[in-house]
């Protein structure tokens, strides 16, 4: 029996055209939007792929990197808000150190010191997390699609 793709292929059909036809017979396929209409070809530019497109976009089904790059971006907004918040903390804090009884400065200073080392560290952690997502990303598109993985300092002018 010959195993070749083509021979898949023409399996893979008459089996899709057998339950094709059984749903049919047993009423599944009526009275279904569009019924009996032809496929309206929305995108003349995708070639033999017109179909296959037409039923993902209106199936709202999106390709996995345009996913990873929404959840990447989200991420990282969201990074930055936290970054710009606790840059905000910091500054209020350094008027507050400012301001203390010089027996409360050491305190307050490591105090500080140590809040800002564990936030680093979360912020750090958020990174990789995201450039997992990048390198995962990145392994799905061509190189002119492909982002650049990000760094903390990258972050620092946002």
């Amino acid at each position: 029996m010959d195993d070749g793709p083509h021979a898949r292929l023409r399996r893979r059909k008459r089996r899709i055209d057998e339950h094709l036809r059984e749903l049919a017979e047993m009423g599944e396929l009526s009275k279904l939007p569009g019924e009996g209409a032809p496929l309206v070809d929305d995108d003349p530019t995708a070639g033999d792929r017109w179909a296959a497109r037409h039923i993902a976009k209106n199936a709202n089904v999106a390709p996995e990197f345009v996913e990873l790059r929404r959840e990447i971006a989200d991420r990282r907004n969201s990074l930055v808000r936290r970054l710009r918040a606790h840059r905000e903390w910091l500054e209020d804090r350094a008027a507050l150190l400012r301001d203390l009884p010089a027996e409360r400065i050491l305190d307050a200073a490591r105090a500080t010191t140590d809040f800002d080392g564990r936030v680093g560290s979360e912020l750090r952690s958020a990174i990789g997390e995201i450039n997992a997502l990048v390198a995962r990303h990145n392994l799905r598109v061509p190189i002119a699609l492909q982002i650049v993985p990000l760094a903390l300092e990258d972050l620092r002018g946002d």
